[in-house]
């Protein structure tokens, strides 16, 4: 078994300036904030940047436990791409000006 990354959660936080990619809650302290993996460890996913999406715990409890119904969001609003977050990002910041 691959070794995990141990700074892999404070890249996500980082990249998705420390806010849930579900509900926008940001987060400065990292406190409430998850790092979800898209694909998990146990189905072949990968523990890698690309495979990681931040969540607060509320939204991270939803994905886990509603993974169809998580899927199709991830599909409906990250325009199809499970994997390439950084797109979502930029339609957060389209739509938020204020949090650049």
């Amino acid at each position: 078994m691959e070794e995990r990354d141990k700074t892999l959660r404070r890249k996500a936080f980082e990249r998705n300036k420390f806010t849930c990619q579900k509900c926008k809650i940001q987060d400065k302290t990292g406190k409430i904030l998850e790092a979800h993996h898209i694909t998990p460890i146990y189905s072949g996913g990968k523990d890698i940047l690309d495979n990681v999406i931040t969540l607060c715990n509320d939204c991270h409890h939803f994905a886990s436990n509603s993974k169809q119904e998580f899927d199709e969001y991830l599909k409906e609003e990250m325009d199809g791409t499970l994997t390439t977050l950084m797109k979502a990002w930029e339609k957060v910041i389209s739509e938020n000006p204020d949090l650049k």
